[in-house]
């Protein structure tokens, strides 16, 4: 690994041995070093930097001297007599308000994508299973008809190559990569990032410069605004300042806070001493002891200042590698005074591999106390690169490479002044304004006759005038001479052109402050409402988002800085036990019947995306399309609920357009199906109807073979009845006879008897 590690003179060398640095003299030393670069005379950046911040926060609450403005309305400096209101127009604070608020209502997304080996191929065996379900969709479908088992892919799977991309980029995610999602957003929650978004956002518009602290405790993983006005650095060539070599921050404790902290490692006496290093400092007494009144201070409350901070180094390893019986090696840890036996039965050599390193402490400045101090603990180390780490700071400061970048804030400040200094002129001006008069020639009205004796007075002759608007004067002058003269004419009054001009000035000093902030019209509300924005007011909306664009870039950075740090955090939470268990099983809810969590999570490299959630705008533009094809019949109400869940506003508008698409198929689908289905009934209608003639035709021809039967058989039945009938006749005939013959027969037998 190389060493891009570079210092000054003055520091101790960051190649010494870790027993070396680890020493607390080590530790002053270099802390001493870094406060005395960034302190070290009246010049110093502490003092620069602290008043440029502190004068710019105060211009953008409105809260900015007026001694300033005083000088320049009067050179003399003496203001007793004039008669103005100083009071300092907020003109700032309202495009601050607008922008911070703005920036603030914008939502984002976290999102966590593993990019380790492992995780890479379980992602695209994943998605060439999909694909492979797409393809063999029409040979599953026929096995699932013909089985009767269900066959191919899940419902609602992808079931085009557009689909599957979309899908992969939307609902794909691996169950480690949710759990950290959610980790971060527990740890994000746990430390009230909302309030800290919300100052790292005013302090970008402010100062042009955020920070924070992201570390890992007793309690969890912590995530701590720090107040740039204190941050302490070493150079910087980045806006994300990757390349620094240290970094702290001036932190006012109270020695009550600061034992709190420290504890035993300190004695009573030292903390005392401590005290005594503070005495008239910080609002501290005079004296630990007021002799005057016999009363002794109590050392708790004094305050005291401490340097909060890390800086980076290299160690050095030390290992042996040594041969075996067998063949191979092993590899043994040593101390920094090892050497390998130059005689040894088995081939002996030393290896020395190089790792970054955090050492941290903190140090009461303008003393030799230092606690806290050490290897850091909990080093945030990348998966992919174990030897390399990242310190506890994210900073993010725009245009960091450009010298004496400014703020937002700083842009309007001159403007801002002009403002102010012409608003006190307008009063001096409005304050010396008169009212409409009138001259008055006195001699052309005096002496003029009323006609009935006597004369009218000057007075008189006004007051004529201005009730009747009549003028009564005399058209010779003393002389006899005709006098040309208007004995009354009337004297403008107000602040006429002077006030217009300072209007003017008024406003182009507004316009400027509207283009250095990127806030116009539309965005501040000055502009005429309009609900649904369209047409300029849209464009200029737009306009205003791209002037502030660099705001949100640094802001997302800082976001991403913190979650990427909360997420290696989160890798180390899970290895230990006791302390963090609570924290665990938060996060364990809903992913331990998925994730095993200390085993899974740990050990895969993650890539962290801050996505910021679509603006009212784009939401805006996505709803007036999804509306335009629901009226068309291009979308089904369920797609277009689907659609507006969707964050991305890039992945929403593919959604639409990948779902219209579809569901045009379908409706074509459906059509021609109807189609065919109309075709086929037509062709069986005209079938049954050949089949309803030909059955009526067969029932016709079998009606007549059955009246025929019926006829043949009612014949039939007639010529048995009458053979029938013949038979009764004839039988009734031979009756007859038989008893005639059997009377004649009987007659015949009584005769013989008689005889």
């Amino acid at each position: 690994m190389e060493n891009n590690l570079s210092y000054a003179t003055g520091y101790p060398n960051p190649m010494a041995s870790k027993e070396e640095k680890e020493k607390l003299e080590f530790g002053i030393q270099y802390f001493k070093k870094m406060y005395s670069d960034w302190n070290s005379d009246n010049n110093s950046l502490l003092n620069i930097k602290s008043q440029r911040y502190d004068r710019t926060r105060k211009y953008s609450r409105g809260l900015q001297s007026v001694n300033k403005y005083k000088n320049l309305i009067n050179s003399s400096g003496d203001t007793s007599y004039l008669n103005l209101d100083w009071t300092v127009i907020p003109i700032i604070s309202k495009f601050v308000d607008v922008l911070v608020g703005s920036l603030t209502n914008q939502d984002y997304k976290i999102l966590c994508n593993a990019i380790d080996s492992v995780s890479t191929e379980k992602r695209r065996e994943d998605k060439m299973n999909m694909a492979t379900d797409i393809m063999i969709k029409g040979f599953a479908a026929q096995l699932t008809e013909a089985s009767g088992i269900p066959m191919g892919a899940q419902e609602g799977a992808p079931e085009t190559n557009e689909e599957l991309e979309l899908h992969m980029q939307l609902n794909y995610k691996q169950s480690t990569e949710i759990a950290l999602e959610q980790g971060i957003e527990l740890a994000f929650s746990i430390n009230d990032w909302e309030e800290i978004s919300r100052r790292l956002i005013r302090d970008l518009v402010d100062i042009n410069i955020g920070a924070t602290k992201t570390y890992l405790d007793a309690n969890g993983i912590g995530i701590r605004y720090v107040d740039p006005k204190y941050l302490v650095t070493s150079h910087s060539k980045h806006p994300n300042f990757q390349d620094l070599l240290h970094v702290g921050e001036i932190r006012q404790i109270t020695i009550q806070e600061l034992k709190r902290i420290a504890g035993t490692q300190f004695t009573e006496e030292e903390y005392r001493d401590m005290a005594e290093s503070y005495v008239s400092k910080n609002g501290n007494p005079t004296s630990l002891t007021a002799s005057n009144i016999g009363y002794t201070f109590e050392v708790e409350k004094f305050t005291v200042d401490i340097l909060d901070a890390e800086f980076k180094s290299v160690d050095i390893m030390h290992y042996e590698k040594k041969e075996n019986k067998y063949g191979g090696s092993t590899i043994n840890k040593k101390n920094s005074r090892y050497k390998a036996p130059k005689k040894s039965k088995y081939k002996r050599e030393q290896v020395k591999p190089q790792i970054e390193t955090w050492y941290s402490g903190k140090w009461v400045i303008g003393t030799d106390y230092i606690f806290d101090y050490g290897l850091k603990e909990n080093m945030l180390r990348p998966k992919n690169n174990l030897a390399r780490t990242l310190g506890s700071y994210t900073v993010y400061s725009p245009d960091h490479s450009i010298l004496d970048t400014k703020s937002i804030v700083e842009r309007m400040i001159p403007f801002a002044d002009q403002i102010q200094l012409i608003h006190l002129k307008m009063q001096q001006l409005i304050a010396k304004t008169r009212p409409k008069g009138m001259a008055i020639e006195i001699g052309s009205i005096e002496g003029v006759s009323k006609g009935e004796g006597g004369t009218f007075t000057p007075l008189e002759v006004q007051d004529i005038y201005e009730q009747t608007g009549n003028l009564y004067y005399r058209l010779q002058d003393d002389s006899g001479d005709p006098s040309h003269a208007r004995p009354i004419q009337e004297l403008s009054g107000g602040a006429g052109q002077y006030l217009q001009e300072l209007m003017a000035s008024y406003n182009y000093n507004l316009e400027r402050i509207r283009d250095v902030s990127g806030i116009n019209e539309v965005r501040d509300g000055s502009a005429p409402s309009n609900d649904a924005l369209v047409g300029v007011q849209k464009l200029a909306l737009l306009a205003s988002n791209n002037a502030t664009r660099g705001i949100n870039h640094a802001y997302i950075h800082l976001m991403e800085g913190v979650a990427n740090r909360t997420a290696l955090a989160l890798q180390d939470l899970v290895k230990y036990k006791g302390p963090y268990s609570g924290y665990i099983s938060a996060l364990g809810e809903t992913n331990m019947k998925t994730v095993n969590i200390t085993k899974e999570i740990s050990p895969i490299e993650v890539g962290i995306k801050i996505e910021a959630l679509p603006d009212e705008i784009e939401m805006e533009l996505l709803e007036q399309n999804i509306q335009q094809s629901l009226a068309q019949k291009e979308l089904r109400i369920e797609d277009a609920i689907m659609i507006r869940n969707i964050k991305n506003i890039k992945l929403a508008n593919q959604m639409l357009i990948l779902r219209r698409k579809k569901y045009m198929q379908e409706q074509m689908a459906q059509a021609q199906q109807q189609s065919q289905m109309n075709a086929e009934s037509q062709q069986q209608a005209a079938v049954v109807a050949a089949q309803v003639a030909t059955q009526a035709e067969q029932v016709k021809v079998d009606g007549e073979i059955q009246v025929k039967q019926l006829e043949f058989q009612l014949k039939e039945q007639f010529a048995q009845s009458e053979h029938q009938r013949q038979l009764a006749i004839i039988e009734k005939q031979g009756d007859i006879k038989m008893e005639h013959i059997q009377e004649a027969e009987d007659d015949s037998d009584l005769v013989r008897i008689k005889n």
